[in-house]
């Protein structure tokens, strides 16, 4: 996946934010544009349009974003329009995606609700 290269073109004129491997953050991030965490984030990402996170990368906390990459680790609920989930990435925590691939090897630990819309409580769909 292009997104989890070091050496990604980022000159697209969107705004994107980093967590670096040296960093720690905590707190709740509302990120306009899109975010890559190579290290540690301790809190809620809101409306973002991409979150990656790196191999290294931890976040604990909710992530919502248009698409989400995991290639290291999320520790709470997942909302996105597409999700990816590289190996041997792992989310702990509830999902509700339109569109999930999960590489052989990734991890889930929780429920999964794929292919709702967003006005669909949990529940609806699973009438």
């Amino acid at each position: 996946m292009g997104f989890l290269k070091k050496d990604s073109d980022f000159a697209s004129g969107e705004h994107y934010s980093v967590v670096s491997a040296e960093c720690y953050f905590q707190g709740t991030l509302s990120v306009q544009g899109s975010l890559r965490v190579e290290g540690f984030l301790e809190g809620s990402v809101d409306n973002a349009r991409h979150v990656i996170v790196g191999p290294e990368g931890k976040i604990k906390g909710d992530v919502t974003a248009e698409m989400v990459v995991c290639g290291g680790t999320i520790e709470g609920n997942v909302c996105a329009d597409m999700l990816e989930i590289l190996a041997p990435a792992s989310i702990k925590g509830d999902i509700r995606a339109r569109k999930m691939i999960v590489e052989e090897g990734g991890r889930i630990d929780g429920r999964c609700v794929i292919g709702a819309t967003e006005q669909q409580a949990p529940e609806q769909v699973e009438k």
